[in-house]
C-alpha cells in the first residue's frame, strides 16, 4: 500500500512493484537507471541498503501501474473494500465439470469468478448498507437499496478494469435482484451458462446423431463424409430409404431435420462418433489401436526368464522375385538375448517346431523354461488349451489378438534389427512409405538373394546381436546377462505337460522291463531316474507285455531329450523312460562309469529277478483229477472193435494178502498230518 514518505512525498516498496510490475529486482533496478539517463521517469526516493528500504516516488510510475496499485488519495469506489477473489471461488470453476465430463474454458472460468467474487462483495455492501439503515432510521424499509446497489455494481466495472484487468458481466437492470437471490440460495452453479455444449441442439439430437452413425459405418462400400451428407439429404428428401437392419424399422424422414454438410462432418469427426464408427470400418487393427486406444506403460524386467516374447517376422531380402522366408523368434524381454529361432518359407509350419525348439535349447543350455509369455494370436490361439494353457509350459501365458505394441519384440528386436544390423546387409529392402528417408528405398536394383546363404546371414545377425551388450549391464553381452541373471523362482520345465502335445509319437511295447525306442534300449524310471523296488514292480504291472505309446522329444543332437510312456490310445502316464546303463565288457576297460552302468543295472535286473524268485516259491502244487467228458453221447461205433461188456452181479471180496515185513509194535505212536503244500 502507498504511503507518504516525510509527511509529504508519496512512495512504494519494492515488493509491491516486484513481481507485479517487474519480474526481478534487476529488471527495477535498470528501469531506475535508464530514467535517471533521461531525466525524468521512475524516481528513487530512497536507495535501499544498510537496513533502508527502497522506495519509489509513487507518482513517477507509469499511470497504469498507479491505477492498478491504487492512489490512497483518491476516494475508493464502495465495492473495494469488499471485493476479492477467494480460494473456494477459483477452486470452484476451475474445477467443475458439465455432465459430459468437459470442463470450463478458460476464458468463461475468468468471468464466472469475477462474477461470483462482485456477488459475494455485493452481498456484503448489502447487509452493511441494511445494517446503517437500520441503525439510522430503525423502523425505515430497505427495500429501496436495490436501485442503489445496481447502479453500484455498474460502476463498479471500470475499477475492475483498471485495477485487476477484468469485467464482470452482471445485468444493470431489474434483473439484478433475482440473479443476486438465485445466487444466494444456489451458490456458485447458479451463474454458469446451461447452454453449455448444445450446439445445434434443436437439430442434433441423440437419433440423428445415431442415424449418422449407423449410415457411416455399417455400409460395405464405405462412404465419405460428403457421400453421408447426399444420402442424408435424399432421404429427407424421399429419394432414399433407411431401414434398420436389426430392428426392421424403416426411419421415418419426418422425424428428422435438415442439416448442413458442415454439421454433419463436425458430428461424424467428433471422437465419440470416430471411435465406434472408424473400429466398424478398420481393416487394420493396427492402425485402429495406435489411434483410438491407450496402452500400458510397463517396467522393464531385471530378471532373464522373467518373460519371453515371440512373433514371426520377414526379413527384409527375397531369395526370388517376390518372395521372402519367414522366422519365428523368441526374445528374453530382460536380456534381450534371442532364445529361440526357427525359419521355413510359410510361417504356418514352423509354429509348433518353434516350440520344440525352445525346449531344446533351454535344456541344452541347463535353463528352465521361462514363467511367462506373450505373443500374438494368429498362430498360438489353437494351442491356448494345450501346453500354452497357463501352467502347462509356462506359469503364465497373455496372448492377444493382432496388436503390436503387446508385443516387446515388436519395438525390442524387429525394427532395431531392421533398420540396424539387417540394413548393412547386401539385398536389405527398403520399405516403400518409410517416414525416416534415410530408410526409403534409393534408386538401385536390389539383388535376390540365394536360400541357404539368406538363412545363414540372419543366423549369423543373430549371433552378433546376442553378443553386442545388454542394455541392462553395458558390461556383459546379451547372451552372458540371459545366463547369469535367471530369476530364482524360475519352476523346472514339466515334460510331463508338454511332451503329449509337443513331443513326436513312437509305438512300442515293454519286455522284461525295457523298451525299445529310436533303436535303442530304455528302463523304466521317472524324474531322469530309473525305478528299482517296489516303484519299480508298480510300473511293471501296468507296462510288461502291453501295446504302448511314447511322447519323445530330440535333443539338438538329435539325441532323445525326454520321452513319456503312455498305455497304447490312453491319456494316463505310466512312467518315464531312461537310458539303459551299458557297462565295459572287458574288464581292462572298466571305468568308474562302467563299474556305475553295471551296478545300476544290476539293481534293475535284481529287482525283476527276486520278484520272479518270491512268485515262484509262493506257488504250490495242484493235482488236477479232470472227469469232464469229452463226447456228448456213445451212439457211434465202429464195427469190430472190441469192447468192454459189463455184468450185473455180486461183487467179489478178495482176500486180504500178508505183508512181506513184519512191523514192530511201537509203545507210543505219532501221526503227522501233512497239509498238501508242505508235501511239495
Amino acid at each position: 500500500m502507498p504511503h507518504f514518505f516525510n509527511n509529504n512525498i508519496l512512495v512504494v516498496t519494492e515488493l509491491e512493484l516486484i513481481p507485479a510490475h517487474f519480474s526481478t529486482y534487476d529488471a527495477l533496478r535498470m528501469a531506475i537507471k535508464r530514467a535517471e539517463k533521461r531525466g525524468y521517469g521512475i524516481t528513487r526516493v530512497q536507495s535501499g541498503g544498510n537496513g533502508r528500504q527502497l522506495l519509489i516516488d509513487f507518482d513517477s510510475l507509469p499511470m497504469s501501474i498507479r491505477d492498478a496499485i491504487g492512489d490512497p488519495r483518491k476516494g475508493k469506489h464502495v465495492l473495494e473494500q469488499f471485493y476479492k477473489t477467494d480460494k473456494a471461488t477459483v477452486d470452484f470453476y476451475t474445477t467443475y465439470k458439465f455432465s459430459d465430463q468437459t470442463t470450463i474454458e478458460a476464458e468463461a472460468q475468468i468471468r464466472y469468478i469475477t462474477n461470483a467474487s462482485v456477488l459475494n462483495a455485493l452481498a456484503l455492501l448489502k447487509e452493511a448498507r441494511e445494517v446503517k439503515i437500520s441503525s439510522l432510521t430503525p423502523n425505515k424499509s430497505t427495500r429501496g437499496i436495490w436501485h442503489s446497489l445496481t447502479s453500484d455494481v455498474a460502476s463498479f466495472n471500470p475499477v475492475l478494469q483498471q485495477k485487476f484487468g477484468v469485467q464482470h458481466t452482471l445485468p444493470e437492470s431489474k434483473r439484478m435482484a433475482p440473479l443476486f437471490k438465485k445466487f444466494m440460495e444456489q451458490g456458485y452453479p447458479s451463474i454458469i451458462n446451461g447452454n453449455h455444449g448444445n450446439r445445434n441442439a434443436a437439430k442434433i439430437t441423440p437419433e440423428v446423431v445415431h442415424l449418422l452413425n449407423n449410415l457411416f459405418g455399417t455400409q460395405r462400400k464405405k462412404p465419405t463424409y460428403a457421400e453421408i451428407s447426399r444420402q442424408y439429404s435424399g432421404f429427407l428428401d424421399g429419394y432414399v430409404e433407411l431401414i434398420n437392419n436389426e430392428t426392421g424399422e424403416q426411419y421415418n424422414p419426418k422425424e428428422f431435420k435438415t442439416l448442413s454438410r458442415s454439421t454433419i462432418y463436425e458430428y461424424l469427426s467428433e471422437w465419440e462418433s470416430r471411435i465406434g464408427t472408424v473400429a466398424k470400418r478398420s481393416g487394420d487393427r493396427q492402425k485402429l489401436l495406435s489411434e483410438f486406444s491407450p496402452y500400458h506403460s510397463l517396467a522393464h524386467p531385471t530378471y532373464a526368464g522373467s518373460i519371453v516374447s515371440v512373433d514371426d517376422r520377414q526379413p527384409p531380402f527375397e531369395y526370388a522375385k517376390g518372395e521372402r522366408m519367414w522366422f519365428y523368434l523368441a526374445q528374453d524381454v530382460a536380456s534381450e538375448a534371442i532364445t529361440t529361432w526357427v525359419w521355413g518359407k510359410t510361417k504356418a509350419e514352423m509354429i509348433l517346431d518353434f516350440y520344440r525348439q525352445m525346449v531344446r535349447n533351454y535344456a541344452e543350455w541347463g535353463l528352465s523354461l521361462p514363467a511367462e509369455l506373450e505373443a500374438e494370436s494368429n498362430l498360438n490361439s489353437s494351442f491356448k488349451n494345450t501346453f500354452l494353457k497357463e501352467g502347462y509350459m509356462f506359469q503364465h501365458v497373455h496372448i492377444e489378438a493382432n496388436n503390436a505394441r503387446a508385443k516387446y519384440i515388436e519395438s525390442g528386436f524387429n525394427r532395431r534389427m531392421r533398420y540396424g544390423i539387417e540394413k548393412e546387409s547386401l539385398g536389405w529392402i527398403a520399405r516403400p512409405f518409410a517416414k525416416d528417408e534415410s530408410n526409403q528405398a534409393g534408386g538401385y536394383t536390389v539383388p535376390i538373394v540365394p536360400y541357404t546363404e539368406l538363412v545363414e546371414s540372419r543366423l549369423r545377425d543373430i549371433q552378433t546381436w546376442n553378443n553386442m551388450p545388454s542394455p541392462l549391464d553395458p558390461a556383459k553381452t546379451r547372451w552372458e546377462y540371459l545366463l547369469e541373471n535367471q530369476h530364482p523362482a524360475l519352476k523346472p520345465t514339466n515334460y510331463k505337460a508338454i511332451l503329449p502335445h509337443l513331443g513326436y509319437k513312437e509305438e512300442t511295447s515293454c519286455h522284461t522291463g525295457m523298451v525299445q525306442l529310436q533303436n535303442k534300449q530304455w528302463l523304466l524310471g521317472d524324474n531322469g531316474s530309473m525305478h528299482t523296488g517296489e516303484p519299480l514292480l508298480a510300473i511293471m504291472r501296468q507296462a510288461e507285455g502291453m501295446d504302448l505309446d511314447v511322447y519323445w522329444l530330440d535333443t539338438n543332437d538329435g539325441k532323445v531329450l525326454k520321452a513319456m510312456v503312455y498305455l497304447r490310445g490312453g491319456s494316463q502316464l505310466v512312467c518315464e523312460l531312461v537310458p539303459k546303463p551299458i557297462g565295459a565288457r572287458a574288464t581292462i576297460e572298466q571305468t568308474p562309469e562302467s563299474l556305475k552302468a553295471r551296478e545300476d543295472m544290476a539293481r534293475y535286473k535284481a529287482t525283476i529277478d527276486g520278484y520272479m524268485q518270491r512268485q515262484k516259491r509262493a506257488l504250490d502244487p495242484v493235482t488236477v483229477i479232470d472227469s469232464t467228458p469229452i463226447t456228448l453221447n456213445a451212439k457211434f461205433q465202429i464195427p469190430g472193435i472190441n469192447r468192454l461188456i459189463t455184468h450185473a452181479g455180486p461183487t467179489e471180496v478178495l482176500a486180504t494178502p500178508q505183508d512181506e515185513f513184519e512191523l514192530a509194535d511201537f509203545e507210543n505212536e505219532r501221526v503227522y498230518n501233512h497239509s498238501l503244500k508242505d508235501r511239495y
